[in-house]
């Protein structure tokens, strides 16, 4: 993949991961501020839910570790 596609696509991809963490951290604290869900239980559900779905995707992408 030349460098500047491999440039967009890891930028989209950090860009949905920070969009996707904040959308479940407001979500969360919302359940929380209503009381649906206990302080714990908010927290847990955003560490589940919101940060590692993104934070796994993007562990995943192939750093290019080529030396030229």
């Amino acid at each position: 993949m030349p460098d500047r596609t491999r440039w967009r696509v890891e930028t989209r991809a950090l860009l949905l991961a920070i969009a996707w963490m904040l959308l479940a951290q407001l979500a969360c604290v919302w359940l929380w501020e209503t009381g649906w869900l206990t302080r714990q239980a908010s927290l847990l559900h955003w560490l589940v839910v919101g940060v590692l779905p993104p934070a796994m995707a993007l562990w995943r992408m192939d750093p290019d570790v080529s030396t030229s």
